[in-house]
């Protein structure tokens, strides 16, 4: 299988980070309200939580990818 260029690369990263951003807010706005209306942080609302921070940490994870399919395409560029 052939691997993905350069462009297709930035853009499958693109779209990942994306969405994990827009999950961590979906998910960390739903904490929040529940934890402010006097929920405790337990059970659900903890899952909640955490799947809040993994979603950070996957749109982190590809935002490291995108930075170096970046310098990869610097590095080409000057050959």
């Amino acid at each position: 299988m052939a691997t993905p260029t350069l462009k297709q690369q930035k853009t499958f990263a693109l779209v990942r980070i994306i969405g994990g951003f827009a999950a961590a807010c979906v998910l960390g706005y739903s904490f929040v309200a529940n934890v402010a209306a006097g929920q405790p942080a337990e059970g659900a609302v903890l899952g909640t939580g955490i799947m809040a921070l993994l979603g950070l940490g996957y749109a982190a994870f590809y935002t490291r990818s995108l930075s170096r399919i970046a310098e990869q395409e610097k590095s080409a560029g000057k050959s």
